[in-house]
């Protein structure tokens, strides 16, 4: 059997909504909160006689009003009519009538006008002219409401006692500290939902940042990181530089969509095999593309071996791809520079002795 503090928790996130946003999860609590204090008041007002029993009727009717918002928002998806409705009536009718029937300045509606701001300029949606009018209305109503005061004093019912408006206020107080938790929950599970928007966006960026917007592969800088990183790491590993042959012809004849086609699915096939043996694979520049291989030699040649059988297995409108190779292994003491000027040259050897080969540095032999 689930605990009360659970029952609590899971009535209360009920009430408020879990799959929707930090302003509407504030909106809806704060609802909950508005209404459950309007019948409480009615009822404390009622039997302590702070007020006129038609006040405590109003108070009534209003929450029953409050509790159709709730309904609406949260039910029925008009969370942005129903907070500008609910914003409105705080401001302009219920903290006003508040004022008049329960001590003007010296009872606790100053004290909820400033709960009724918090809660506004947190869940208010973006509408410059009618968040003005309600900030306005905010700041502007109780100077107003103090000016009727001073002018017509009479139309401000008091206490009977001051022992009344100590209970009064002493209640209103613990009311308010309650409305005022819920709007610092509302603030800081919206500032837990930016925080991790934020975090998300980042993520997003930095990976983007670290990759060729066409092909999908890392870019020239993360592909040297990570070169420079299995230098530092690795014992055995080898470097695989790929060349597509006559790739500007390609481009020339049939047009630069095509040649992002080749680029595309050439990066494809590298990415699933590299994939598959925890390679690296990044665009090293134009049509040339850097594959970090662990392992020695016989890796690369079984690397370029299965990576041409793919593109012969899947040709393109215009022909299979075609494409030369150079590979290193490392050596002891090898710099990035080194490493790669060795797979350079052996690509040069495959491109000047025929293309569509696989040279590698041991021997600068045809494989």
């Amino acid at each position: 059997m689930a605990s009360p503090l659970k029952m609590i928790g899971s009535s209360w996130r009920w009430l408020v909504g879990e799959n929707v946003s930090a302003r509407q999860i504030l909106h809806h609590g704060f609802l909950v909160s508005a209404m459950l204090i309007g019948l409480f008041s009615a009822v404390f007002n009622y039997l302590m006689e702070l007020t006129v029993p038609a006040y405590s009727l109003a108070l009534l009717v209003i929450s029953l009003m409050i509790m159709v918002m709730w309904y609406r928002s949260r039910f029925h998806g008009e969370y942005r009519r129903m907070s500008w409705l609910f914003c409105t009536l705080v401001t302009f009718v219920m903290l006003p009538a508040n004022w008049l029937f329960n001590n003007g300045a010296n009872g606790p509606t100053l004290l909820f006008y400033l709960m009724a701001s918090a809660y506004v300029l947190g869940v208010l949606p973006p509408d410059r002219i009618r968040r003005g009018v309600l900030i306005s209305g905010l700041m502007l109503m109780p100077w107003l409401l103090l000016a009727l005061e001073q002018t017509y004093p009479g139309l401000v019912a008091v206490y009977a006692s001051p022992s009344i408006r100590s209970l009064d206020m002493g209640v209103s107080y613990t009311l308010a500290f309650g409305l005022l938790s819920v709007v610092i929950a509302g603030y800081a599970k919206r500032i837990r939902e930016e925080r991790n928007i934020s975090r998300a966006y980042a993520h997003k960026l930095e990976r983007l940042s670290r990759l060729d917007g066409l092909t999908g592969l890392y870019n020239h800088r993360t592909i040297h990181e990570h070169a420079e990183t299995w230098i530092n790491q690795y014992e055995k590993a080898c470097l695989l530089i790929c060349d597509l042959d006559n790739f500007k012809l390609i481009n020339d004849a049939h047009g630069h969509p095509y040649g992002d086609q080749v680029l595309a699915t050439f990066s494809a096939h590298i990415q699933d095999l590299s994939h598959g043996i925890e390679g690296k694979a990044g665009r090293y520049g134009g049509e040339e593309f850097m594959i970090l291989l662990p392992g020695n030699l016989a890796t690369a040649r079984q690397f370029d071996r299965q990576l041409r059988e793919r593109c012969d297995a899947s040709p393109l409108m215009h022909g299979n791809i075609r494409f030369s190779a150079g590979a290193s292994e490392l050596r002891h003491n090898d710099s990035l520079a080194s490493w790669v000027q060795r797979s350079d040259e052996a690509l040069y050897h495959a491109k000047a002795h025929g293309r569509d080969q696989l040279i590698v540095d041991h021997d600068i032999s045809a494989v």
